[in-house]
């Protein structure tokens, strides 16, 4: 008995779909799910017809509830390990998924985004204004973002990373799940091979952060932090759509080596530094706390 239970847990991991079935499906939840999205924002929208031009920018981030609605939905009856990966740690999920945790992801994706700001505006690319302080609309544009990188995450980090590391080696998911993520930013406006790899290296260290802390929870606050802050407090575009409200105002840009002026701080060297530092950091640190065999 014995010896049967050593060859039992040498078998490799069951594989019951291919790498092609969880693209398709990925693919299939993102499509469905922004079209279902966008149904159910149709009567809000017809309700703000006429309303100024940042509260119509917002519905952009909100469509993607439709996502996160049918990717929860998907997971809670196809994929129960995975849809347990995304409650809170007191109730099953993953060990990370705590309310710090947010917390600390909220600091990550501000600090990692404020320093390419930072580096582009001293170096002379960008020159801001003041605008409105509109405390009551950044706190609903910080929800609209969250519904946006939430929908992202869940499809990515969630489903797709947790269906390939089910069946493939870690290393696997966590690439997979990356290139699916720049592919899905390839249609954005302004994107270059700068800017593709930045979303590509972004993938790669969230999903660092969700196989060694367990939280996508975490993940999902670093993405929310870092389209808010370009997007909404400095005016910038993210992912090459430009904000149409926000506490700064972007006076003048300058295309550099720091900064793209169609593409915003993710389409300069800045981004993939701090990405690489994070993808780093979260290495060294958690490999000394939670090694893992099955990279």
């Amino acid at each position: 008995m014995e010896e049967e239970n050593k060859n039992a847990s040498a078998l490799p991991k069951k594989k019951r779909h291919f790498i092609l079935a969880v693209f398709v499906i990925a693919v299939a939840l993102t499509l469905v799910g922004q079209l279902a999205g966008a149904l159910i924002m149709l009567p809000f929208k017809i309700m703000a017809d006429g309303a100024d031009d940042s509260i119509q920018f917002l519905f952009m981030y909100l469509e993607f509830i439709g996502i996160d609605i049918l990717v929860l939905l998907y997971c809670a009856v196809f994929e129960k390990e995975i849809f347990r990966s995304f409650l809170g740690a007191g109730r099953g999920g993953g060990r990370g998924n705590r309310f710090r945790s947010i917390g600390f992801g909220l600091l990550i994706g501000f600090a990692m985004n404020g320093i390419c700001i930072l580096a582009a505006w001293l170096h002379g690319d960008l020159r801001f204004s003041v605008g409105d302080f509109r405390l009551i609309y950044l706190i609903c544009a910080l929800l609209s973002v969250f519904v946006q990188s939430c929908a992202e995450e869940l499809v990515t980090r969630g489903y797709m990373m947790g269906a390939l590391k089910a069946r493939y080696r870690g290393w696997i998911a966590i690439v997979g799940n990356a290139l699916f993520f720049g592919l899905f930013h390839l249609l954005n406006t302004g994107i270059t091979v700068v800017s593709f790899l930045e979303i590509v290296g972004i993938g790669l260290a969230l999903s660092l952060v969700v196989y060694y802390f367990e939280s996508i929870w975490m993940a999902a606050a670093i993405h929310t932090s870092w389209n808010f802050t370009q997007n909404f407090l400095f005016g910038l575009p993210n992912s090459g759509f430009v904000s149409k409200g926000s506490f700064l105002h972007l006076e003048a840009a300058s295309d550099s080596i720091l900064y793209d002026t169609v593409f915003g701080v993710e389409g300069a060297i800045p981004a993939l530094i701090v990405t690489a530092v994070l993808a780093a950091a979260v290495i060294v640190y958690a490999r000394k706390k939670t090694p893992k065999s099955d990279f």
